[in-house]
């Protein structure tokens, strides 16, 4: 059973699948109906196409962008240090086929911008460029030839207008309206200094504070110096205090007595008798005996504090007292004067606070009044360069130049023959589809069901005869033919 079985399926599966030459015999024999489908689906199609489709002109213009630095033209839209070739090329090609740049040729030359003519223009314009080349090549579809080129060269011109005035700034929002807010920003930035300085009564800040902080630190430097004189007068007298205590403030200035001054009468009398007498006269000789005995007199020290005393106020002590009078009075007056500069400190540390309590809001105003004016001046300086640029002529001196500008061409192109060799393979191809699918259904039709094989009958021992198989006594003509399975070329071939 199991043999049988397998058998059955596989010629069912046999039947079932169907290979190349199967496909080509199937279409062979539907040839005529696949043909007539064919002239049905595609004469009516043909017609159709060669009528819509109508011959079109195309006419371009070529552009040249040149990146020059130096040029005082308006830069390629895109251009700066983190941009690259590709992405310039690109940025000046997206520009000119924005719908911008069309609607303003729409209104330069009709006055409005027509949605209808706005979508004709897109649809036939287009903007190409060549890999690593510097050439755009603007182009626009038209039945007429003249409309083409004259299409072409005004959105051309439409875009060099609108490009200068994009990157050049223009009437409405321009370098100059910037310009205009920016000089009144700064206008306000410095009257909101100045009104600033007249509240808090400064006349120049920097000036100020500089001389504040200047002041405090001499004021500090006084008040050290005074405070270092006042405690060295103050060490420096109560040194001297101590060494008075041990200097008697009276001493004796002299003792007078007349030993010296006999002596001395004595000394002058011998002279004037020695004038008058001989060495060895009595007057001289007396007078020689009594210098003698008053000499030895004087020599013996009998003579020594004899006499009248006189005290009187010490040199010394007074030289002492009067210095430490005068260091008492040194170390009052630096007293005095650093109290004096300490007041002075504490008024100069209260103005330096208070300036610089306002440095922070000083410093916004300044960065505030010097940011708008440096964008102030760098937009004038921008406002003059984009006069001049717009100044130049379009095309002339900018970094787009016309290499060629937009001709009629002469030669028309059509899509006709495309479009009519297109129809024709998709006929072709319904039609094959349509003739593969009636040829397996009709020869599928015709194909007898299949019949099932007759079990195998079991054989006898090998000693036995095994008995004849009954014939069927069936006549030939009534007997249902018998058939093996065959392919289906084969089927359609018997079909036929």
């Amino acid at each position: 059973m199991t043999s049988m079985s397998s058998d059955t399926r596989a010629e069912e599966r046999a039947r079932r699948e169907l290979d190349l030459v199967d496909l080509v015999a199937i279409a062979w024999t539907q040839r005529l109906f696949i043909i007539l489908i064919t002239l049905i689906i595609f004469i009516p199609l043909a017609v159709m196409a060669y009528l819509s489709l109508t011959p079109t002109y195309t006419a371009g213009s070529r552009l040249l962008v040149i990146m020059d630095d130096e040029d005082l033209t308006p830069g390629a839209a895109g251009a700066g240090g983190e941009f690259m070739f590709d992405q310039i090329m690109q940025s000046e090609a997206d520009l000119l086929a924005s719908e911008e740049v069309r609607r303003r040729m729409l209104i330069e030359l009709t006055g409005a911008a027509d949605p209808e003519q706005l979508k004709t223009l897109g649809d036939g314009f287009g903007v190409s460029r060549a890999p690593n080349a510097s050439f755009l090549i603007a182009t626009f579809k038209n039945e007429d030839a003249q409309v083409a080129a004259n299409t072409v060269n005004a959105i051309v011109d439409a875009y060099l207008r609108y490009r200068v005035e994009l990157l050049t700034g223009g009437y409405e929002g321009g370098v100059q309206a910037r310009l205009d807010a920016a000089e009144r920003d700064a206008q306000a930035a410095q009257q909101a200094l100045r009104s600033f300085l007249a509240d808090n009564a400064i006349t120049d800040f920097e000036t100020e504070l500089n001389s504040a902080l200047g002041r405090l630190a001499d004021i500090q430097g006084r008040k050290l110096a005074a405070d270092a004189d006042a405690a060295q007068a103050r060490a420096l007298a109560q040194a001297l205090e101590q060494r008075l205590q041990d200097i008697p403030q009276t001493i004796e200035l002299y003792v007078e007595n007349s030993v010296t001054g006999q002596l001395l009468d004595l000394q002058v009398r011998q002279a004037e008798l020695m004038a008058r007498y001989q060495p060895d006269a009595p007057p001289v000789v007396a007078v020689e005996r009594e210098i003698e005995a008053l000499e030895r007199f004087v020599q013996d020290g009998r003579a020594n504090g004899q006499g009248q005393r006189r005290t009187g106020v010490n040199p010394i002590w007074q030289e002492l007292e009067s210095s430490r009078l005068q260091q008492e009075s040194n170390a009052a007056g630096q007293a005095r004067l650093a109290s004096s500069l300490n007041a002075q400190l504490r008024d100069a540390r209260m103005q330096v606070d208070r300036l610089r309590a306002l440095q922070s809001e000083y410093d916004r105003l300044i960065r505030a009044v010097s940011a708008r004016s440096a964008a102030a001046d760098q937009l004038s300086v921008q406002a003059a360069d984009a006069m001049a640029r717009r100044e130049m002529p379009p095309g002339g001196a900018d970094a787009i130049r016309i290499v060629s500008r937009a001709t009629p061409p002469v030669q028309a192109q059509s899509k006709r023959k495309l479009a009519v060799m297109a129809v024709g393979v998709l006929a072709g191809g319904i039609a094959l589809l349509l003739g593969l699918i009636r040829g397996y259904v009709v020869a599928v039709r015709q194909d007898p069901p299949p019949q099932r094989p007759t079990p195998p009958v079991e054989r006898a021992p090998s000693n036995e005869r095994p008995e004849p198989e009954p014939r069927n006594e069936t006549p030939r003509s009534e007997a249902a033919p018998r058939r093996t399975p065959v392919p289906v070329l084969a089927r359609v071939s018997d079909a036929r």
